[in-house]
């Protein structure tokens, strides 16, 4: 799922995420390591985006972004060190290989930047969240090494992340009226690792972000067309109390809110169709506190067209002229039923008017 949790942050952004000084992109050429990666315990590959900026000074960046040499080094050695969050004992390394994601089945969009080669590096052993992992990367040319640590979110299913709504499929959206005390609600709880320590911290997670994806089909009762569709109602970001042992996740979410953002999802019902809605997916995301960090230095700051200058934000890669985000993050996904009262007020409800919804998707 790669619009949320964390949201895949572009290369653009990261270019202008720093620690504590500005950059001049006037200035003459030199070259900017860019470092990207969510590591999760889900995933059978992982891969770490390293890129470098195109600044020059005398080119133009329009024809630079179209020259694979002015984003990829030519000859890096990348490594994770595995250490003990106890007392940073080495336990063991491992090598990445570069690979172009293109063959990997996650192709470049179309655009101004070039599209082949793609690279990244790649690792596929299993994350294990009883250690930190610190990438090293070193540029054999210039000798430069930059690298940063982050621990492990276990989101293993009967791991340490569990949700009320993910023991089976029977959950239920479930409110009946448009009136301001109606709400749904959801709980899921963290445990972390025994003896967890990383950066002062006692958890690997400090912050949620919860996604609600409505499925929909459009059918048109001029031919039996069937086409379907889906909106997501993001519930926002929670910051979580970690002074406990179980860290709890409440959401609540009032229905006013769920189905004004539904309806303005959906949008307005075209000719000749009628909605039918389908089972919702849950999404509950776990993030770290780099991410975090970063996400409330974007907020508070600003970047990109309405940024007020081209200033450093944020980034947890330590090293000469490097920047990025090197962290992780747990995922769980439940399926959920809109209960039948539900469904009923969203067929009668003066906020869905609009959309037309008929009944329920088989």
């Amino acid at each position: 799922m790669k619009k949320l949790i964390f949201p895949l942050i572009a290369i653009v952004a990261i270019l202008f995420a720093g620690c504590s000084t500005k950059f001049n992109i006037a200035a003459p050429y030199k070259n900017i390591t860019v470092i990207y990666a969510y590591l999760d315990m889900n995933d059978t590959a992982h891969y770490i985006r390293i890129q470098k900026a195109f600044l020059d000074q005398s080119k133009s960046a329009l024809n630079m972004s179209q020259t694979p040499d002015s984003s990829f080094y030519a000859n890096l050695n990348v490594k994770i060190k595995r250490l003990d969050f106890t007392d940073t004992t080495l336990i063991d390394t491992i090598n990445l290989n570069r690979v172009d994601l293109n063959l990997e089945g996650y192709p470049k969009q179309p655009g101004v930047f070039f599209n082949s080669p793609n690279y990244a590096y790649k690792f596929t052993n299993k994350l294990d969240q009883r250690y930190i992992y610190r990438i090293v990367v070193t540029n054999l040319t210039t000798g430069q090494v930059d690298s940063a640590e982050a621990p492990i979110i276990d989101d293993r299913i009967g791991g340490n992340f569990a949700c009320n709504y993910f023991a089976s499929d029977t959950g239920k959206i479930d409110f009946s009226s448009t009136l301001p005390n109606k709400y749904f609600s959801f709980f899921c709880v963290y445990t972390p690792v025994a003896n967890f320590s990383f950066e002062n911290l006692t958890s690997p997670t400090v912050v949620a972000q919860a996604i609600i994806r409505f499925n929909w089909v459009d059918s048109d009762y001029t031919n039996q067309a069937m086409t379907s569709h889906y909106c997501d109602f993001d519930a926002g970001y929670l910051p979580l109390d970690i002074s406990t042992s179980t860290i709890q996740i409440f959401y609540k979410i009032y229905n006013t809110s769920l189905y004004s953002a539904l309806s303005s999802g959906m949008g307005p019902n075209p000719e000749h169709i009628i909605r039918l809605l389908g089972k919702c997916n849950l999404y509950v995301y776990l993030g770290t506190q780099d991410f975090l960090t970063y996400q409330n230095n974007t907020l508070t700051q600003g970047v990109g067209l309405t940024g007020n200058e081209i200033e450093p934000v944020y980034t947890n890669i330590k090293g000469k002229d490097a920047l990025g985000l090197f962290t992780s993050r747990g995922m769980q996904t439940g399926i959920m039923t809109v209960g039948k009262e539900t469904l009923d007020s969203l067929i009668l409800s003066p906020l869905m008017a609009r959309n037309n919804i008929r009944g329920r998707a088989q």
